[in-house]
């Protein structure tokens, strides 16, 4: 029996790497800004949060009709209209919103973000396993994200517990800067990968290129 052909690479206006280097840059400054932020409250969240879900969701619905093929472009556009969706309903809430109104609205927003776009990306990734290199990429990522949605489902809004014993640290740990705290950690973790990934796809292209020529 003979071999299965080699799939060929699917041309696109823009090079994929392009597109995941993209959003390794707006995750990961998602993550910075809340690590190097002090005072996380649910406001300060769902800021953070509106930002990058207006500015990714706009990046990766573009990305997504210029950088992937046909048949993932479909769920990336989804993902990308539920991530403006969520960032622009953060804004709204992070503006008008009480300080326990705001840390059930963070944890709605990006509990919802969470579960559905990685429901998507993972999805995506599962049904490009064997024709797109980026697709092992986003199965990990859509696997952090949907655990980023179950996290914060799990963390009480009223979650309250005084520090001290034998680390001798002052303070209050509350529900708003575990929730805050475990979005920037998940930033910084999905933006590390997808850098990593993005230069693994950029190197993969060129040896493409110099064999082709």
């Amino acid at each position: 029996m003979s071999a299965a052909p080699a799939v060929a690479p699917r041309r696109t206006p823009v090079a994929p790497w392009a597109l995941t280097a993209v959003r390794a840059v707006l995750v990961l400054v998602l993550g910075l800004a809340i690590t190097f932020t002090g005072g996380h409250s649910a406001a300060f969240g769902l800021v953070a949060f509106g930002v990058f879900g207006v500015v990714g969701g706009l990046a990766l619905l573009g990305g997504a009709v210029l950088a992937l093929p046909r048949p993932v472009r479909g769920s990336f556009l989804v993902q990308a209209v539920v991530t403006l969706a969520a960032g622009v309903a953060a804004l709204a809430v992070g503006a008008t919103g009480t300080a326990s109104g705001d840390v059930i609205a963070l944890v709605g927003l990006v509990s919802a973000f969470g579960i559905l776009t990685g429901a998507l990306e993972l999805v995506a990734g599962l049904r490009a396993r064997r024709s797109d290199r980026a697709a092992r990429d986003w199965i990990l990522t859509g696997v952090l994200t949907v655990l980023l949605g179950l996290v914060f489902l799990v963390v009480p809004p009223g979650y309250s517990q005084s520090l001290g014993g034998i680390e001798r640290i002052s303070g209050t740990l509350t529900a708003p800067v575990v929730l805050v705290g475990l979005l920037g950690a998940w930033g910084i973790i999905v933006g590390v990968l997808q850098a990593i990934a993005a230069v693994s796809l950029r190197g993969t292209a060129a040896e493409r290129k110099e064999e082709a020529s």
